[in-house]
């Protein structure tokens, strides 16, 4: 009978447990996003060039486990807050509270294992779509992975379950504890708001010191490899509690000074909104606090995923500087090279002397058609463009041998007049090199040019050679670092969104009496909804401004692996941002349809 009656209960209020529902499927589907790559050695090991990488995934798991545990408890009490006064009202007409307790286990128990189930196929189809998405558009190249990971998905049914039990015991616990006339006038009680100035001057302070360790960490960690594995825990701990500290004592800092301007809180409904924030501040400094390490997270690893993807194309063009090498083109290969975007054209015509093991070049065509090549600059690990009309220069030599037929690339390269090519006894080729506008835009008719080459000359499929062979050795090498880093930016950005959603909409049920009184003393709609905007901005930006501060500190983690981690950076941040700015004003929408009759 109770489990009837709790399991009823859960499906006449499906309508109030829709947000719940939601965010608890959103943080069991991520979860298992995040284990599918965490829990997964093979596909760590063979798409990660660095040692640490299962390290830090490691450590990755116990933050990941700690948001979420925060996450569930707040879940946990939004659950216990919806239905407490009918507990209340149970108990009123003679129920015991250890049945009371039995139901609430029942029903505690049954929203978790059934969001869980919900979520873990979520995450499932979530992975598989997310992954072919980013493989396809990226054009990457990912090594042992499956959306479906049956590790993965078995720790998260682990996890998720055993919380849900603790939780469970806990809310019956916590029921049997309270007084019937407590959970009956709950919402009626006032909220105290506790003020000493003394204590968070003492956490701004704890909050900024604990914060300067962790950025030195990170700093350290780009100058010296080694102390990833003592320099991310430290990180990971001291940034967190720094953040925790430092949002606490910051915010109600800046409330207090708001609120003595007189000019800026007596203006509109400013004070009501600042009291609004300053009464909720201490249960909001946790969220706030898990949302700005997930906002980091997410924002940090898509922006070292788009570093990769640009240190791809940085790395491949400072390989070679023309796109395609065609020899003794035919009318195929001249037509697919006339279909490339903005190409520029170099025809040089060269003969081989087999006994001298010498490839003779005529200079009147360098002269005419300047050869070009990458010049590695060791200090700033990037190459500069040069041209030179002397193929007797070391390095022009290398560059042409890169262009070379296979059999020819160990052969002497020399230039020499028309009139003693011409005496030379051997049939004359033609190398066309082909510069366009872009390497990366052209890829797909760039690839075909380069199958096609092979097949003409078989021993360039086996000693590759030319750009595209370059770039897909190179995008091997870094595809699995750029997947890593925007598939868990995508995780984080859905987990952040979802943690903050859910807590501002758990409590806009207790607004709507607020609300409705300052709509029947006449404050207009327009005034109320300024009002909403602002108090829902306000628990947005915050997490965002120190997840970006963290951001720009933390890319120093990466010096060692990227060539320039802040290299239009801007590109990132402003996708993000885009991203983020549409939660809050989803949030801001619901929230308003929720307190605004």
């Amino acid at each position: 009978m109770l489990n009837k009656l709790a399991l009823s209960g859960i499906r006449h209020r499906m309508r109030d447990y829709t947000v719940l529902f939601s965010g608890l499927m959103i943080a069991s589907a991520i979860f298992y996003m995040f284990l599918s790559l965490a829990t997964n050695k093979t596909f760590l090991s063979s798409n990660s060039p660095a040692a640490a990488t299962a390290f830090i995934f490691g450590f990755g798991i116990i933050l990941l486990s700690i948001i979420t545990i925060v996450y569930i408890n707040y879940a946990n009490t939004f659950l216990l807050s919806m239905r407490q006064k009918e507990y209340g009202m149970f108990m009123m007409l003679g129920a015991k509270s250890s049945k009371i307790s039995k139901m609430i286990f029942v029903e505690t128990f049954a929203i978790g294992a059934i969001s869980t189930l919900i979520g873990s196929a979520i995450g499932i189809v979530a992975t598989k779509y997310v992954s072919q998405w980013m493989i396809n558009a990226l054009d990457m190249q990912i090594k042992h992975f499956n959306s479906f990971y049956l590790p993965a998905l078995m720790w998260t049914f682990i996890f998720f379950i055993v919380l849900f039990i603790f939780s469970a015991i806990r809310n019956s616990i916590s029921l049997r504890r309270t007084k019937v006339l407590t959970l009956l006038h709950k919402d009626s009680q006032p909220s105290k708001i506790k003020r000493n100035g003394a204590v968070k001057f003492i956490q701004a302070i704890i909050g900024l010191i604990f914060l300067a360790i962790g950025y030195y960490s990170m700093f350290y960690m780009g100058k010296n490899a080694m102390f990833i594995y003592l320099g991310v825990p430290i990180a990971l701990v001291t940034i967190v509690i720094g953040t925790y500290f430092t949002i606490n004592a910051a915010i109600t800092a800046v409330i207090s000074m708001l609120k003595r301007n007189t000019k800026f809180s007596q203006k509109g409904l400013n004070n009501f909104t600042l009291s609004q924030l300053s009464f909720r501040i201490a249960d909001y400094t946790k969220i706030l606090s898990m949302v700005s390490i997930m906002f980091a997270l997410a924002l940090g690893a898509i922006t070292v995923g788009l570093g990769f993807q640009k240190q791809i194309s940085t790395v491949v063009n400072g390989q070679n500087y023309y796109d395609v090498a065609v020899h003794n083109a035919d009318t195929a290969q001249k037509n697919r090279i006339n279909h490339l975007s903005g190409d520029d054209q170099y025809n040089y015509s060269y003969k081989v002397d087999d006994k001298s093991k010498t490839v003779y070049y005529r200079a009147s065509e360098f002269k005419k058609q300047p050869f070009y090549y990458e010049s590695f600059n060791m200090k700033s690990m990037l190459a500069t463009t040069k041209k030179s009309t002397n193929i007797n220069n070391p390095d022009v030599s290398y560059s042409m041998q890169q262009n070379m037929l296979p059999k020819y690339r160990m052969n002497q390269l020399k230039a020499v007049s028309d009139a003693e090519y011409n005496k030379i006894q051997a049939n004359s080729d033609t190398l066309t090199l082909v510069k366009t506008t872009s390497f990366k835009n052209n890829l797909s008719k760039i690839k075909t040019i380069s199958k096609e080459e092979a097949k003409r000359y078989p021993d360039l499929k086996q000693a590759g050679g030319d750009k595209y062979s370059a770039y897909v050795m190179i995008n091997g090498f870094f595809s699995g670092l750029e997947f890593m880093g925007f598939f868990l930016g995508i995780a984080f950005l859905a987990m952040l969104a979802s943690c903050l959603m859910f807590k501002i909409l758990s409590g806009a049920s207790g607004d709507v009496k607020r609300y409705n009184m300052l709509h029947k003393i006449g404050t207009r709609q327009r005034t109320l909804r300024s009002t909403i905007n602002k108090e829902i901005a306000v628990l947005f930006a915050v997490p965002a401004g120190l997840g970006i501060i963290h951001v720009l500190v933390g890319l120093q983690m990466f010096k060692g692996i990227l060539f320039q981690p802040y290299s239009h950076i801007e590109v990132p941040f402003g996708i993000f941002i885009i991203l983020y700015l549409g939660y809050y004003l989803l949030t801001r929408y619901l929230y308003k349809k929720i307190v605004l009759k």
